[in-house]
């Protein structure tokens, strides 16, 4: 009693078919999706992450900058979170190529910049 897979979905199509016409729906198969990508969905600006997102897009990453001048920024537009969560944001945009870093020669403290 073997069937061929193909044979099988094309009675599923027609046999929802049928059932959506009874139903009085569409008669599309499948559903029309809009295909989002990955970046798509890390555009947010919600987080620590969404936060800093906001200060690249504004500029602010033009100059090199050092974690507690970051977290005074955030702060200044309303956004209050730990160091840690700020650094785990900067990190993720390092990961991504959207920021670069490099340690400062005086003190040895990260400094970041946009990606260019």
């Amino acid at each position: 009693m073997k069937k061929n897979p193909k044979e099988l979905v094309e009675n599923i199509i027609a046999l929802v078919s049928e059932l959506a016409e009874l139903a009085g729906g569409e008669t599309e198969t499948r559903p029309a999706r809009t295909p989002r990508s990955h970046r798509d969905t890390r555009k947010d600006t919600s987080g620590a992450t969404g936060g800093l997102r906001v200060l690249v897009d504004e500029g602010y990453f033009d100059s090199p900058k050092q974690l507690p001048e970051i977290i005074e920024r955030l702060k200044q537009e309303g956004r209050h979170y730990l160091n840690a969560t700020i650094s785990m944001g900067l990190l993720n945009l390092v990961r991504e190529r959207v920021l670069t870093r490099f340690r400062d020669k005086g003190d040895k403290k990260w400094k970041y910049v946009v990606r260019k």
